[in-house]
């Protein structure tokens, strides 16, 4: 196996990266505002002849560049516009020996000074490109106050439960990364420390090409942050609290400094967000002749602190090579305490639903506290180097280092005669170092075609010591409990290639590529006796299409196969007592999930409405499930395992209104027939529905300083391995107001229908399970935002590889 992907690679990078001959002559350079040096992305740029018929035309990238082959000719006109811009026309008189030039071209802007004029426009709340969506932050809803995870919710393939469990069309497994940078950490714990107000929009790739890693089943969501500087010094500060009824309160800084060659930045935040919840459920088991039944009832706050420090600096040298260095470091701590009543009756039986009428035979208080530590340390270095030929290479490397765990209290005492009857008590300490290394080379071929490789080498070690005990009230001491002690180590790397083509013919832009990516997975842990191996080769395969069937209309098709390897916690063997009712164990020989994601677009633009429309189907197989057993009469085992498949196919649907000048609507919905099969360890082989997801944000400007916003997110009822989840729904208001061009604030009111509550229900042959969750953040926060010279072009931040995932 280990030589078909060497072979592999081989076939890769022994590809002739060699320049194509062109005809003509080559014109590249940059379209820049003559006031502010800032480049002008998407820029219109044509050629016309001395007879003024025009030759050929293109747009400027992201970056402002561009660059065009025109055929030879003795004179060359070329006309350059922006939007807010006025044209700028340039004549070339060119030598027949002319082969190459360089063209910058300055626009000047046509709005006239004045002391303070202030613009406010809403950017378009969605986009389709060749392979992705965009949606714009700001257009999602009342998020300012909050984090990643509420501008992530907003999404229609999107869903977050009353547990924060996030879920992508039916699939709980996918990509997270920050500005393009891949990360392996868990999408909840990304999101939740990037405040919302430094994201400027989000990235939907569910379909991703081959240059894109392969991890992710369901695909890969992009967070673009508002990362981008004016030249000379800048600041960007937000401050927000809420009701002081729990401590909920955080800021961020961003001190920021452009030049001509160096663009740098230092930023921080904070954030302390309490949270106050109940949790009501019942629990039943059958263990023998014996059915025990125990509801519960009580308290579940949480408090939440994160505190992360940023830095990073770009260089922009001469010859189109761009070098970036940036490093983070930052801690985040969560606690969860329960505090839960549990009655507890006992009757022989088989029935399930027996209902109960006689006194319990205990009652007993639960106190137990869980508490999720991280630290994390990540350094980042990339370099971009564009050739004449218009060659691209590129590197970059990322190191990691992080340090997990946590203690966990757990606590039962007998409300009739006052004894504490269980008393437990474990620490985890499980340090992470990462590294990643890839390279990537691009050229073109001919002038509507280009030719993508690259390397993929990553690795990750992954140690842990769990230590737990438990208090013998006859010895009056702590002991060990062998079946939940362990030292753990894993090891695990990844290397990978890929080929792609990229081009255009006529009106359809296209990309297809295949991927290779080779796996070897080692796993020793105190309590086994030999090594858990892993050791595969998987392809991966890719295609996307845009076909721009006329000026306001275009169609998308593309395919990809996608993998998601099973993370550190579901591979660890060994037992984990989370709280009274619930013993968590992990499968060392897990298999990695494998996905086949198909999908179809339609963008239709009728003045003043867009309208997006995407059919998709997913399939996945060795699906990871957490499914229940009885472990005695009063606790369940969950238990990591690759218990069936499953099938999404769905329709999502965005319409983007702009009513009036002060009216404008955004409404988003997705309606799939969700399936799993082959179910090992269930009461019932199979199980499906309908499910859908509706989201809406109203916004209404009475004013030009003014602003009302209006949101509200709906999930409906869904099934999942052993049950279902119940529906939700979410809504808030919010009101801004912009003081001057540097200052505004937001006042939101959020879930003010205080509707935020959820049941898990589960069920198996010899067990039930029903739990309540409810999260009581009906509040009102307050936040204010400070810009200086905020507006932004390219300083490089950077989020861990492997970090958080296990968190």
């Amino acid at each position: 196996m280990q030589s078909n992907y060497k072979i592999f690679l081989i076939f890769l990078f022994s590809i002739p990266l060699v320049s194509f001959a062109q005809e003509g002559v080559l014109i590249e350079g940059k379209v820049i505002d003559k006031n502010s040096y800032e480049p002008l992305p998407f820029a219109s740029i044509r050629f016309f002849d001395a007879q003024q018929k025009m030759i050929s035309g293109t747009t400027t990238d992201d970056n402002g560049s561009y660059s065009i082959n025109i055929p030879d000719s003795n004179y060359l006109k070329a006309e350059a516009s922006f939007v807010g811009f006025s044209s700028k026309d340039t004549v070339l008189h060119l030598n027949p020996s002319t082969n190459h030039i360089t063209l910058n071209i300055q626009l000047v802007s046509e709005l006239a000074e004045m002391d303070e004029v202030l613009i406010q426009g809403d950017a378009l709340s969605a986009q389709m490109k060749l392979d992705k969506q965009e949606f714009a932050a700001s257009q999602l809803g009342n998020t300012v106050s909050g984090t990643g995870m509420d501008v992530l919710s907003r999404l229609p393939s999107v869903t977050v439960n009353a547990e924060g469990n996030i879920m992508m069309r039916g699939n709980a497994e996918f990509l997270v990364t920050v500005n393009g940078v891949i990360s392996n950490q868990s999408p909840a714990d990304i999101l939740a420390q990037i405040p919302a107000n430094m994201i400027e929009k989000v990235e939907l790739l569910t379909s991703p090409s081959a240059r894109m890693d392969a991890d992710g089943k369901a695909g890969i969501i992009n967070i673009v942050t508002k990362k981008e500087f004016q030249k000379g010094w800048g600041m960007v500060a937000n401050g927000n609290f809420s009701n002081f009824d729990l401590p909920r309160y955080g800021s961020d800084i961003t001190l920021h400094h452009s030049s001509g060659k160096f663009t740098s930045f230092l930023s921080g935040n904070f954030r302390r967000f309490d949270i106050g919840g109940s949790r009501i459920g019942e629990i039943r088991t059958l263990v023998g002749d014996t059915l025990t039944w125990s509801p519960s009832s009580g308290e579940r706050p949480t408090s939440e602190r994160i505190w992360g420090l940023r830095g990073g600096t770009t260089y922009s040298g001469k010859n189109n090579l761009i070098i970036s260095a940036s490093g983070f470091y930052g801690q985040r701590r969560n606690d969860r305490t329960a505090n839960l009543v549990y009655n507890e009756y006992s009757v022989l039986g088989e029935d399930l639903d027996y209902t109960f009428n006689q006194s319990p035979d205990r009652t007993f208080l639960n106190e137990n506290l869980f508490v999720r530590e991280g630290k994390f340390l990540t350094t980042s270095i990339d370099a971009n180097k564009t050739f004449e030929n218009k060659h691209r290479l590129s590197f970059a490397t990322v190191y990691e280092r992080s340090t997990l765990g946590g203690p966990l209290s757990n606590r039962d005492t007998d409300l009739g005669s006052g004894e504490v009857t269980l008393l437990e008590r474990s620490i985890e300490v499980s340090p992470l170092n990462g590294w990643r290394i890839q390279g990537d080379y691009l050229f073109p071929v001919g002038d509507a075609m280009s030719v993508e490789t690259g390397y993929l080498w990553k690795t990750v070690r992954h140690q842990g010591d769990f230590l737990f005990e438990r208090f013998d009230n006859e010895l009056d001491d702590w002991y060990r409990d062998p079946d939940f002690n362990d030292v753990l180590d894993l090891r695990q790397t990844v290397q990978g290639g890929y080929i792609q083509v990229n081009g255009k013919f006529r009106d359809i832009s296209f990309s297809g590529g295949l991927r290779g990516e080779h796996t070897y997975r080692n796993l020793v842990h105190q309590l086994g006796e030999t090594p858990y191996l892993m050791d595969r080769f998987d392809f991966f395969p890719s295609f996307q299409a845009l076909w721009k069937l006329s000026k306001e209309c275009e169609l998308r098709a593309t395919y990809s196969k996608r993998i998601d390897r099973p993370t550190t916690r579901d591979l660890a063997p060994f037992k984990n007592h989370r709280h009274s009712e619930a013993i968590w164990q992990g499968d060392p020989d897990l298999q990695p999930e494998i996905s086949h994601n198909f999908e179809m677009g339609l963008t239709k633009h009728y003045n003043p409405v867009t309208l997006i429309f995407n059919a998709y189907h997913n399939r996945v197989s060795n699906l990871i499930f957490r499914v229940n057993q009885p472990y005695n009469r009063i606790i369940l085992l969950t238990l990591a395992t690759n218990a069936g498949d499953s099938q999404s196919t769905g329709l999502e649907a965005i319409s983007d209104w702009e009513i009036s000048d002060k009216f404008k609507l955004y409404l988003s919905g997705n309606l799939f027939y969700f399936q799993i099969n082959n179910i090992e360890i269930s009461d019932r082989p199979s199980t499906s529905s309908f499910n859908y997801n509706l989201n809406s944000n109203i916004s209404y400007k009475p004013a030009p300083r003014w602003k009302v916003q209006w949101d509200a997110t709906y999930l409906s009822k869904s099934v999942t391995a052993q049950g279902f989840d119940t529906d939700l729904l979410l809504s808030n208001i919010g009101l801004n107001f912009v003081i001057n061009s540097n200052l505004s604030t937001d006042l939101i009111f959020q879930n003010i229908f205080n509707t935020n509550f959820q049941t898990i229900n589960t069920r198996g042959f010899e067990f039930l399970s029903s739990t309540e969750y409810g999260r009581f953040d009906r509040i009102i926060q307050l936040s204010l935002t400070y810009n200086f010279n905020g507006r932004s072009k390219s300083a490089k931040q950077v989020k861990t590889e492997y970090g958080e995932r296990d968190f």
